[in-house]
């Protein structure tokens, strides 16, 4: 799948921690990238996971004590990358091995370094 370079990306959010999903906004938006979101529950997350015009997805791993893997099996069903975004070291046991981590507190260049690398997988 070529990305048409004139296309904005679009890429769903999922944190329920306000002030890191309103940081994550901030930064992507000036990014010039179109945020889906940000979502704090899990419930909507699926949702848009089934049914958005997705480019790629940020997903905190945990949200409010429950993991986000049924979100990222419905991501993973229509082939759109995404990184998981955690303070935690990754579960054992995770069935999303091969997911990249973006561990919290990041930096904007490890924000973009872990954009970058989503998309060239």
């Amino acid at each position: 799948m070529t990305a048409d370079p004139k296309k904005r990306r679009n890429v769903l959010v999922l944190e329920d921690e306000a002030f890191i999903a309103m940081m994550l906004e901030e930064e992507l938006e000036a990014l010039g990238i179109h945020v889906v979101g940000p979502i704090n529950n899990l419930k909507s997350a699926v949702l848009l996971a089934e049914t958005a015009d997705l480019d790629g997805a940020l997903l905190d791993l945990n949200i409010n004590d429950a993991y986000a893997t049924e979100v990222a099996d419905k991501l993973r069903s229509r082939d759109v990358p995404f990184i998981f975004v955690t303070a935690y070291e990754r579960p054992p046991g995770l069935k999303y091995r091969d997911v990249p981590l973006l561990r919290k507190p990041f930096t904007d260049l490890q924000l973009r370094a872990a954009l970058i690398s989503l998309w060239e997988r």
